[in-house]
């Protein structure tokens, strides 16, 4: 892995939202491709995330900060991974009970 993809899966852990679009666009820059970007930079700091959450070292707030940072980076490679003709891993269906005021986790 390229050292702005793992400073970008940092700034990912990290919740650094401007940290991970700078390092976005500087990875579209020097012609990494937004499929890499997506593959060996955000999801590896989300990996590490879940682990880390899921273990009780991270919690709701620090959760939600990685997923904003990865959300910024994700508005600049979108448009490209849908021009590439990226396969779609499939489709999600979400909801929830009529009146439940919880969202946390969808």
């Amino acid at each position: 892995m390229s050292e702005i993809l793992k400073d970008l899966a940092t700034a990912v852990i990290e919740g650094d939202l401007d940290e991970a679009v700078d390092l976005t666009e500087e990875a579209l820059g020097d012609d990494i491709g937004a499929e890499t970007i997506l593959n060996e930079g955000l999801m590896p700091g989300m990996d590490y995330v879940g682990v880390e959450f899921k273990a009780g070292n991270m919690f709701v707030p620090e959760v939600l900060r990685s997923a904003r940072a990865m959300q910024g980076a994700m508005e600049l490679i979108r448009p490209l991974l849908v021009e590439s003709g990226a396969p779609m891993a499939g489709k999600v269906l979400l909801g929830t009970v009529k009146g439940d005021l919880h969202d946390i986790g969808k």
